[in-house]
């Protein structure tokens, strides 16, 4: 467990950075709705935005965002997931990317550890740290709705966050697998950046122009299997968090074949 302890070493203060920013956002978002009228107000400025806007914004019905479970999912985890993204490209850039570029992943392979573990304890200790950050930015939702007198329901706002986590993994694990493919640490950046971007434009355009073909491709976009106004109203939908988990599980095999077979860069 030396590269797992180690990693985390090096890294735990990632938690701080990024969890603290994204608790003070979840604060911020839950202690500036001072009443239902507001809500009402800010539905009735945005009900006659055409679709594609609203679904730019995160919104599937207006009327939703007259509640504050509505607006907490636009505010803060309509947003969350794609500031975060940059924290799940580095984490994935991090496996072997990085120190492969430094020269530094050869004199750790000359060493009497197997591939493998490097890939899985690198994983897993940058799994931690992201429950460590998902954890923070829920503890900032839970202080401001400590000092709020508005009804949401706590446990779809644990589960809203914890929504999160199968899709930062993926992010995750994408980045890791393009990175043990490809030798070159910006090709793998680019690629983890166009295929996240794709996929939030895939959800967009599909979301906002229902019964067309567009509609279908949104199957292949990771934003759609987060749907955070569903979750925040109605609870984790579990089939699409294992559609998720089972996609991040292929990623990782396909990291540990390919980092196994391939040269390493000096």
């Amino acid at each position: 467990m030396t590269i797992f302890t180690e990693t985390l070493r090096r890294h735990w203060r990632q938690v701080l950075w990024w969890g603290g920013g994204m608790a003070l956002l979840g604060y911020y978002i839950v202690t500036i709705i001072p009443n239902v009228d507001m809500l009402n107000q800010y539905a009735d400025m945005i009900a006659n935005l055409k679709p594609e806007f609203l679904a730019l914004l995160g919104v599937q019905d207006a009327a939703t965002i007259a509640t504050p479970e509505g607006f907490i999912a636009m505010g803060f985890f309509g947003y969350a997931l794609l500031m975060l993204a940059a924290f799940a490209v580095m984490a994935g850039l991090n496996m072997t990317a990085n120190e492969e570029d430094e020269g530094i992943l050869d004199v750790v392979l000359a060493q009497p550890v197997p591939r493998w573990r490097i890939i899985m304890e690198k994983f897993a200790a940058y799994f931690t740290l992201t429950l460590g950050v998902v954890a923070v930015s829920l503890g900032g939702l839970l202080l401001g709705m400590s000092g709020s007198s508005l009804g949401v329901d706590t446990g779809h706002l644990v589960q809203s966050t914890i929504n999160m986590l199968p899709s930062l993994l993926l992010m995750i694990a994408f980045t890791m697998f393009v990175a043990t493919v490809v030798r070159r640490r910006t090709t793998a950046l680019a690629l983890a950046v166009i295929f996240i971007v794709a996929s939030f434009f895939v959800d967009f355009l599909g979301s906002s122009a229902s019964g067309t073909a567009a509609e279908a491709l949104r199957a292949f976009s990771f934003f759609a299997y987060y749907d955070e106004q569903t979750v925040i109203l109605k609870g984790m939908d579990i089939g699409k968090v294992l559609i998720l988990l089972a996609a991040s599980g292929a990623l990782l095999l396909g990291s540990l074949w390919f980092f196994e077979r391939r040269d390493v860069g000096v």
